[in-house]
């Protein structure tokens, strides 16, 4: 089995759907907005117990500086995609050029 189902999941998220989350075994903490959730990030670094940390996405705005951030942190994250903010489409080519440091 994969180290990375062995730790904990903890779930960034707002008040209203972090409770769903709780009921299947997660921990949860709430965050909304940029700032908290990279604050939470910073906190939960320490920790040694969590393997992932999924973040609602409709609780912060710039995804792509939190990831860094989680990036930065070696914290795998996985920012999960809600009601009030859809996936995007993927674009391949440039998931594949930046994969190769070319864009």
């Amino acid at each position: 089995m994969s180290e990375i189902l062995r730790g904990r999941v903890v779930v960034i998220g707002d008040r209203v759907n972090l409770p769903l989350f709780r009921s299947v075994g997660l921990e949860v903490e709430e965050a909304v907005g940029d700032e908290r959730v990279i604050a939470e990030l910073e906190r939960i670094a320490g920790r040694h117990d969590i393997s992932l940390v999924i973040i609602l996405k409709h609780v912060v705005e710039d995804v792509d500086r939190v990831v860094e951030k989680a990036e930065e942190l070696g914290i795998p994250t996985l920012i999960l995609p809600t009601l009030w903010a859809p996936a995007e489409k993927i674009n391949v080519e440039r998931l594949l050029a930046k994969a190769l440091g070319l864009g």
